[in-house]
């Protein structure tokens, strides 16, 4: 596939290419989807736009069905994971352009009491930085968004990574993925069973001696059978 890659002289160019056609290539044997893993062990994945026809090769089985039945509903997902060995964490993120859509969203989940927590602290622009996480917190994840205008193009993948980003290039980022042409987008990512960050080392070590699968198991499901309860998400 790469070598019938076409010339990708901008940034959108480069986006789209990744969103829409090369997607992740590699397949764990559990499932995992990622490009590549890095010098420092990470695992790199690209997003994957739910508009494109690569979809559904690149979700994980974890999270598949529930992404999938949020799509029906037309909400905007953006990030997904059905926990590794190196994470034991199954979170979904979800996109809206408004924060009342958002807080709506939020309001609706919580009344199906399905055991979901809410991370809020994901995306990190310039405009909006991310809030440091407490050092005990082991679930604490971001988003890099490499918004390449060439002035990184002999940079290292890292380098590239920690560029600072706008709210404007962010938004230019998620109008691709997205297929829209909003002016603003708030960001929410949420997790089954377990809360991506603690609140406290307490809860850190409950967790680590009495973590069942079976909670996260259990949430996950009870959430995909009132999927259908949302309202549809149209704007």
């Amino acid at each position: 596939m790469l070598s019938n890659m076409p010339p990708l002289n901008t940034p959108e160019d480069q986006h789209r290419w990744a969103m829409f056609v090369e997607g992740n290539p590699h397949r764990g044997e559990d499932g995992r989807t990622y490009v590549r893993i890095d010098e420092d062990g990470n695992y790199i994945s690209t997003f994957v736009s739910q508009y494109s026809d690569i979809i559904r090769e690149n979700l994980e089985p974890g999270v598949k069905e529930a992404v999938l039945k949020l799509h029906e509903k037309g909400y905007l997902t953006f990030t997904s994971c059905q926990g590794h060995e190196d994470t034991k964490y199954r979170y979904i993120g979800v996109l809206f352009n408004t924060k009342e859509q958002k807080q709506e969203f939020i309001d609706n989940v919580n009344k199906f009491n399905c055991d979901i927590h809410w991370y809020d602290n994901v995306i990190n622009s310039v405009e909006r930085p991310a809030k440091p996480s407490p050092w005990y917190a082991e679930g604490a994840i971001s988003i890099h968004v490499v918004w390449d205008d060439q002035s990184y193009l002999d940079s290292t993948q890292i380098e590239r990574r920690k560029r600072p980003y706008t709210d404007l290039e962010l938004t230019k980022f998620w109008n691709i993925l997205t297929c829209r042409s909003y002016q603003n987008y708030e960001a929410i990512v949420f997790s089954f069973g377990y809360r991506m960050v603690e609140r406290s080392l307490l809860e850190v070590a409950w967790k680590h001696f009495f973590y069942k699968e079976d909670k996260v198991t259990d949430a996950y499901n009870d959430f995909c059978t009132k999927i259908n309860l949302l309202p549809e998400y149209l704007a």
